[in-house]
């Protein structure tokens, strides 16, 4: 049955009196009509033909009016009141000639026929209106759903919108994110088996006492939150195409909202770049100062043990002041979107092994390394791997623990070098070996150890990416390996 049907069913339903009470009053007043109107064609000495025209035009109009059984009872009446009043013997339920018995059987047939098409003309255009009404609101919720403000909660608003355009008295969404953080709508008052329930229950279903729809809101077979329609008559077909719609909103919002805080971290990405970039080259210069006037200071022979040891300290402290511009120099050049790599033809384990001897004397007995005697050169861009290595040196040295050897290893094929950096020292927990290698992070570790800016390992994944390679982290208990990869590029055209 269509839902016009079902509402006026439902209508009839809901009365006091109950819907047998009006059905059984409208046959009433059926046969009613139908007497009458053959008494009044009796008296006017109507024919068997023309009251039979007259009755299969009331047939029809009581078909339109209430329906087919209604006009199979008027029919059925006309019959007997065309059998008793018009056909011989009069005023009797008997039938004296055959032709007339064929021509009662053809009225009934014709009447129950005719009632019948008509029957389904009204609900054929019943059904093009609920599919015009449905149509309707599926496009202003379409529509109104474009206009949905981002600053405010989208759950809430699209409760309201299909409120006021489904028409039905409340609504429950409930929405969950990738997050797991939920957004409750409109709840009403006599609040039951709420879209949170129906969403855990992972099942439509229409209450036909409650006139509740529960519908599970999907993006392709993912469920993502739950509708709760109160208060209105069930279409099954328009409560699946809301949900849709409303699903295809959330996603929407959430893409929108995304998309607006991956620009607004760019945006930050590049100021923070700018202003280190700024600080940085506005720092060289002042160091570079002090660093001459100390490293000067230190060749005069006529100072006291206190002065030398005050300016060998300024010397030191300027000297690591020094380092950490020049990682603030890098991290802003490899931030920058336009990273030139000035490439030449390098050993890799020639350049580790000038780390290496570059190292004070209290780190350089630490560390060892294991290279093949005869290694691939490639063209890297070496002063950026000079600073990437030295980093992971640097990092290993401050959290190995004392006396512990550091090892360095050098694995190369014909499409990668890796360098391991090996330290044995305190683990670092699994979910902070991804995030060790952002900027200004810091692990537990780290917060708790030695002192740090928390650039270097971001510099060395800056620097691997550059050349197409990538770090990574293994930690156990004892062992800790930095690998950093990169790819063996042997160009043709040098610098």
């Amino acid at each position: 049955m269509n839902p016009i049907m079902e509402s006026v069913k439902g209508a009839i339903a809901r009365r006091p009196d109950g819907g047998k009470h009006v059905r059984v009053s409208v046959s009433l007043w059926t046969l009613l009509v139908v007497s009458a109107i053959g008494a009044v064609a009796y008296m006017l000495h109507f024919n068997l033909s023309a009251i039979g025209s007259v009755y299969l035009m009331l047939v029809v109009l009581v078909s339109l009016r209430w329906g087919f059984a209604q006009a199979t009872v008027a029919s059925v009446m006309a019959v007997v009141c065309m059998n008793y009043l018009f056909v011989p013997p009069i005023f009797e339920f008997q039938v004296a000639d055959p032709e007339n018995w064929i021509s009662l059987g053809t009225f009934e047939t014709a009447a129950l026929v005719v009632s019948g098409l008509s029957h389904k003309v009204l609900q054929h255009a019943a059904q093009v209106e609920v599919q015009r009404d449905r149509t309707a609101k599926l496009y202003e919720l379409s529509r109104a759903i474009l206009l949905i403000d981002g600053r405010i909660s989208t759950a809430e608003q699209l409760a309201a919108l299909i409120r006021e355009v489904v028409h039905v008295r409340d609504v429950d969404l409930w929405v969950t994110y990738d997050d797991s953080s939920p957004s409750t709508g409109v709840q009403p008052a006599d609040y039951s088996g709420g879209a949170l329930e129906a969403f855990r229950a992972g099942a439509d279903d229409h209450d036909e006492t409650s006139h509740r729809t529960r519908r599970i809101l999907r993006l392709g077979t993912t469920p993502i939150g739950a509708l709760v329609l109160h208060g209105w008559e069930h279409d099954s077909l328009l409560a699946d195409a809301v949900a849709s719609i409303a699903a295809v909103a959330i996603e929407r919002a959430r893409s929108i909202q995304k998309e607006n805080r991956a620009a607004a971290e760019r945006n930050t990405e590049q100021l923070r770049t700018a202003v280190l970039d700024g600080l940085a080259h506005g720092f060289k210069t002042p160091l570079t100062a002090i660093q001459t006037a100390s490293s000067g200071l230190l060749a005069i022979d006529h100072m006291t043990p206190i002065q030398t040891e005050l300016v060998t300290l300024i010397d030191e402290q300027a000297t690591m002041l020094a380092r950490m511009t020049t990682r603030l120099l890098q991290t802003a050049a490899l931030e920058s979107r336009d990273i030139h790599l000035r490439r030449s033809r390098t050993s890799i384990r020639s350049l580790v092994e000038d780390l290496i001897g570059a190292q004070d004397d209290s780190i350089r007995s630490r560390l060892k390394l294991v290279a093949p005697s005869e290694g691939i050169s490639i063209d890297v861009d070496a002063p950026m791997m000079e600073s990437a290595l030295l980093q992971l040196i640097d990092n290993a040295a401050k959290y190995s623990r004392v006396g512990e050897t550091i090892t360095v290893t050098i694995d190369q094929t014909e499409e990668e070098t890796i360098v391991i950096v090996e330290n044995v020292g305190p683990p670092i927990q699994a979910e902070e070996r991804s995030r060790i290698f952002e900027r200004f992070y810091r692990g537990e570790a780290a917060i708790h150890g030695p002192s740090g800016t928390g650039l270097g390992l971001s510099v060395a994944k800056k620097t691997a990416e550059a050349h197409g390679g990538r770090v990574w982290v293994e930690s156990t208990e004892e062992l800790t390996r930095f690998f950093f990869s990169v790819e063996n590029y042997r160009g043709t055209k040098i610098g």
